[in-house]
């Protein structure tokens, strides 16, 4: 069983309707976010991406030059290259679960050199509930409830003190809990293969689950509204709401039957050299 346990609560702010789309998206920005933090890339992600995008763009407008000196920077570059298109191939993998299943109960990032022996993992929890299936696969939103979202983990301070220790430069792995039924067994397997059961934590493990909760002020209040209405009435009287007890029953098995896929893509930790790699 894993020590130093760690629960913490994200508010999805100021999100009208959560799709997943908006849920990928936040998602991925909780990697970037950690990717980051924990040393694994030397810039955030955004910025480490136009470095490395822009060595592309310079290499061919150099001349190539034969050195020791020259071959150690085109080796580095070529490391922080693999990083950076492993990085890009997680987030979009993250996107095509959502997008092909709209059934991700939570998602593990492991951080050491193996899934067995790992030194730090973070379980985003999904509010899978709160998902609407009403409005496609719209992913595009303001920036505002996203650096909201990640202000809360930048101010908390239960995990900076889990951070006391800087993390050396390992691996990433990403693993996926989905909720399937025996209507629908059908799991969009790009870049995923099944998991028997579960990697156990070692005890020095800090594990750590992060679990957003999706908040809207609005829907409660138009839901205020709607109940002054003569129709909601009427709605009430007729009872149409009322759910089944077998119904209900078969609804709470279909949920709880959850299958473990693990990501065949690996984000190797990338810290730069002494040398000044990014102006060279």
């Amino acid at each position: 069983m894993a020590q130093n346990t760690k629960n913490i609560e994200l508010r999805l702010q100021d999100v009208d309707v959560l799709t997943a789309g908006i849920t990928a998206e936040f998602v991925i920005s909780i990697l970037d976010f950690l990717l980051f933090h924990r040393s694994q890339i030397p810039f955030v992600y955004k910025t480490y991406k136009y470095y490395v995008n822009k060595w592309d763009e310079d290499n061919h407008k150099e001349n190539k030059q034969e050195s020791f000196n020259h071959y150690q920077l085109q080796k580095q570059r070529s490391l922080a290259k693999e990083t950076k298109d492993a990085i890009s191939n997680m987030r979009e993998l993250i996107r095509r679960t959502f997008r092909g299943n709209k059934a991700v109960k939570s998602l593990r990032f492991l951080f050491g050199n193996n899934t067995f022996m790992p030194s730090e993992s973070y379980t985003v929890h999904i509010p899978h509930a709160s998902i609407s299936k009403y409005h496609g696969d719209l992913h595009s939103m303001p920036d505002g409830p996203m650096n909201q979202t990640l202000l809360q983990l930048l101010t908390c301070e239960e995990l900076y003190s889990l951070w006391s220790t800087e993390l050396k430069a390992t691996n990433v792995f990403l693993e996926l809990e989905l909720l399937t039924s025996e209507q629908e067994q059908q799991v969009d397997t790009w870049k995923l293969f099944p998991k028997d059961v579960i990697s156990q934590l070692p005890r020095s493990c800090k594990n750590v689950h992060l679990h957003l909760l999706h908040v809207n002020e609005k829907e409660k209040s138009d839901l205020q509204c709607c109940k002054e209405l003569t129709i909601y009435e009427d709605i009430a009287i007729l009872n149409l709401h009322s759910t089944d007890v077998k119904d209900e029953v078969c609804i709470e098995e279909t949920e709880q039957k959850t299958g473990w896929w693990q990501a065949d893509v690996i984000v190797h930790g990338f810290r730069a050299p002494k040398f000044d790699l990014w102006s060279s």
